[in-house]
């Protein structure tokens, strides 16, 4: 064992950085700023969603704001207001370093954030305006901004740091990839969205539509495979692309396939039917995973601005695939899979639609990003020292 690797190891065990992390160059790190932002846009989407409708109401503007608290809300709608703002007050804290000022401005922000969402609602015919949601919402903001000073001194969150210097290339460009994934990952938090699939079956009753090909079933199976090849190429690509050393790549592909694994085993326990536990997985997505699989053995050994074009042609070809999809998956339709209230179910899905809409875009900016930047560095002369 080498003493750079034991001096790590032994810095581990006592809780502290290790040394060959303190000695790096200091760079400065996006990745907290981008989930601030992407964050505020979750809140936002799940907040307003879907956007049509606006109308006053004729109720005085702020008369909101000085309401009596509301008696019909829940324990789960509180519980839920209060979850939905503590990894802003988290991400506000570690913006401001964990200053001691920090849970002040986390709780300015996240009311004024709060305020602000409910003035809007007050225009949307299917939203109520809620004194009750800003005081949760606001609680939730300085709840994560406490949570931030006490959890950056713990191990766990000093682990993090090693294997983000350890495992991911430095700068702006692999955070806001990163921020990417993070954005897919939540896509992934429907249940009865196909696992890495980019089209969904719908339930109910059959939808009329006109196969190119004689057996329309086959078609309808080819699409969904595709699908699933593809979106799974993209965005282990994109994972590849972010890593230091290419020695990483199977085990870190590994690790994002287990754990979007792990989130829908987990939400389609807490969210589907016990009938319909098993509602993202199919025959057609086990085919179309093997197949990416085999495909990124061969991709793996390509050099890295290949591998990026092969993404981005990946993420193109599934939208493509998205496009031709006959069939039509509203929110009614789908609602017969969930165990969950109308009202919640509506958010949710507001959300991962809104984000499965949203992401591609991301990735398409973060990959031809990652082109330019791979290129313009081989382009670059070598000087060789004499």
């Amino acid at each position: 064992m080498s003493v750079k690797v034991a001096r790590d190891k032994l810095g581990a065990m006592r809780g502290q950085l290790p040394i060959s992390y303190l000695a790096r160059a200091s760079v400065p790190s996006w990745l907290g700023r981008h989930f601030l932002l992407a964050w505020h846009a979750v809140i936002l989407v799940t907040s307003l969603y879907p956007f049509t409708g606006w109308r006053y109401m004729g109720e005085p503007i702020l008369a909101f704001l000085i309401y009596p608290l509301p008696y019909y809300h829940t324990i789960a709608d509180n519980s839920l207001n209060w979850l939905a703002y503590l990894p802003l007050g988290y991400a506000w804290a570690i913006t401001f370093r964990c200053r001691w000022y920090a849970p002040l401005l986390a709780l300015l922000f996240g009311a004024a954030l709060s305020t602000g969402i409910e003035f809007t609602q007050q225009f949307l015919p299917d939203r109520v305006a809620s004194n009750l949601d800003i005081l949760y919402n606001s609680v939730g903001a300085l709840c994560g901004a406490l949570l931030a000073g006490i959890t950056t001194k713990l191990l766990i969150v000093r682990a993090w740091y090693v294997l983000r210097q350890r495992w991911f290339a430095e700068g702006a460009l692999t955070d806001f990839g990163l921020t990417v994934l993070v954005l897919w990952l939540l896509t992934q938090l429907n249940p009865a969205v196909p696992l890495f699939g980019v089209v969904v079956k719908p339930e109910g009753i059959p939808q009329p539509w006109v196969s190119p090909i004689a057996d329309a079933l086959l078609f309808l199976r080819g699409l969904e495979i595709l699908g699933v090849m593809l979106s799974l190429l993209a965005v282990t690509l994109i994972l590849v692309g972010t890593l230091a050393q290419r020695r990483y790549a199977v085990r870190a592909i590994a690790a994002l396939v287990v754990l979007s694994l792990l989130i829908k085993v987990l939400f389609a326990g807490m969210l589907l039917k016990p009938t319909e536990f098993l509602a993202w997985f199919n025959l057609n997505v086990l085919i179309g995973a093997l197949v990416a699989w085999a495909l990124l053995a061969v991709l793996l050994k390509l050099k890295r601005r290949w591998q990026m074009m092969a993404a981005l042609v990946s993420l193109g070809l599934a939208q493509l695939v998205e496009a031709f999809w006959p069939l039509t998956a509203s929110s009614h339709s789908m609602a017969s899979l969930f165990k969950w209230s109308y009202g919640h179910l509506r958010d949710f899905n507001g959300l991962t639609q809104t984000l499965s809409e949203v992401w591609p875009w991301l990735a398409t900016v973060y990959l031809i990003w990652r082109i330019a930047h791979d290129w313009r560095r081989s382009a670059q002369p070598t000087v060789v020292s004499s």
